[in-house]
């Protein structure tokens, strides 16, 4: 059923906020967090090859997270003050805090590019690495950016829902998988270099969830926003979903990647 063809009904006193908690909860049913990526990045070390598809492509899939918020608060009301203070918060963190050094793509990259170099035994920029993506990258970058700037903001609430709910445990388990590679670093080296990681598997990134959720439920109270909440969580949810399995394949050491530098 599309936004438009559900009928408007208002809710029950309170019954959106957990019916919003709900849809948030169902992430760990999804093939967005249960998919053979993830069995692959826990379970082996992978060759520098592999990790070089792997770290262009989730820098891709994450990179534009500050526009995805901007886009959603762009759609609130002026009158949706929780929504958009929350909003605004989150923006603040992906940005680190006023600190250009601690914004989280900076942070990102520079965990990849000293995995990378650890792994080559030689200095690697990130910026350096072959910039092709896969098709399902870019789905996700370029559909993903039409659910956050939806003109209904609860489509657009949806797909923040989701990119929060889902990254929580997301990253929980690319951390995990990073712990295939100490033996490259020392160990105070290696958790210096996982700061990007150790900031969204701690306070920042739950207080996100509790936000997504707050904020979706103070601008959800009709069944006609209910719905087109879930529309553009289950929407992104299945794009990121694509995008995981797609990397699966292109990450497995047994798929042929061309030849690559040593």
């Amino acid at each position: 059923m599309s936004v438009a063809e559900t009928e408007t009904h208002p809710t029950e006193n309170g019954a959106h906020e957990k019916r919003v908690l709900e849809l948030a909860e169902s992430v760990y049913r999804h093939p967005a967090l249960n998919n053979a990526f993830y069995d692959l990045w826990r379970s082996t070390e992978l060759p520098a090859e592999k990790v070089e598809i792997v770290a262009r492509n989730f820098f891709a899939q994450v990179a534009p997270t500050v526009n995805r918020l901007a886009l959603v608060f762009l759609r609130m009301s002026p009158d949706d003050l929780v929504a958009r203070s929350e909003t605004v918060e989150n923006l603040n963190d992906e940005m680190g805090n006023g600190d250009p050094k601690k914004v989280h793509t900076v942070l990102l990259k520079n965990f990849f590019s000293v995995l990378l170099s650890r792994i080559r035994g030689r200095e690697v920029a990130f910026d350096d690495i072959d910039p092709t993506v896969l098709p399902a990258t870019q789905r996700v970058v370029d559909e993903g950016a039409k659910l956050f700037g939806h003109e209904n903001v609860k489509v657009g609430c949806g797909a923040l829902l989701a990119q929060e709910w889902h990254a929580y445990a997301q990253l929980v388990y690319l951390y995990e998988g990073s712990r295939n590679y100490m033996r490259h670093f020392a160990l105070e080296d290696f958790h210096e270099h996982c700061e990007f990681f150790y900031l969204h598997i701690g306070a920042a990134e739950k207080e996100h969830k509790l936000h997504a959720v707050s904020s979706s439920a103070a601008l959800c109270t009709t069944e006609e926003d209910l719905a087109a909440l879930e529309y553009g969580f289950t929407g992104y949810l299945d794009l990121l979903a694509d995008f995981w399995q797609e990397l699966a394949a292109a990450a497995d050491p047994a798929t042929a990647t061309g030849t690559t530098a040593a």
